[in-house]
């Protein structure tokens, strides 16, 4: 197994000392969000950030990127694009999620862990090809944004019809 490209040697830095970090690799497995919404397997990611030592631990800021693919809400359409997540996180000897930071060692730290959780928030919740997206007609299927339909919508549906007495008032 080869090195892991996310992992941060930190030997030369010591506390109050800052450097520039740019990570990337590729992502072993699917990062999904929703049915609609995920960032591929085999995806690159990117980190680039500014690592700040202090005593005890380092501070990481800057952003996480890679792309990402998905499914149109309500026209079904293919969707993909980039994925830019800003990143700012705490990383100490012996931390972990029960303190609210990421763990590292003595001499090195690994971004990983940080990267996917950084896409993964930043993958859209539901994801429009547009904002005015039309969608499929409910009774055709058709995509409404391609061409209109000729389906009737004024059909209701007859276990609502107990309602219509209502609009009669």
């Amino acid at each position: 197994m080869g090195r892991d490209p996310f992992v941060v040697a930190l030997s030369p830095l010591r506390a109050g000392a800052e450097c520039k970090v740019v990570r990337s690799g590729r992502l072993e497995s699917a990062l999904v969000a929703d049915v609609d919404c995920r960032v591929p397997a085999g995806a690159e990611a990117v980190a680039e950030v500014v690592v700040l030592a202090f005593d005890g631990g380092v501070s990481v800021s800057g952003t996480v990127s890679s792309a990402w693919e998905g499914e149109c809400r309500r026209c079904l359409a293919h969707l993909e694009g980039p994925l830019v997540a800003p990143v700012r996180e705490i990383f100490r000897r012996g931390g972990g999620p029960d303190e609210g930071t990421y763990p590292m060692t003595e001499d090195q730290l690994n971004l990983r862990e940080m990267v996917l959780d950084g896409l993964f928030a930043a993958l859209p919740v539901l994801p429009l090809c547009r904002e005015g997206c039309l969608g499929l007609c409910p009774i055709c299927g058709a995509d409404r944004n391609v061409s209109p339909c000729e389906c009737r919508r004024d059909e209701v549906d007859p276990r609502w019809s107990a309602l219509d007495v209502l609009r009669e008032k």
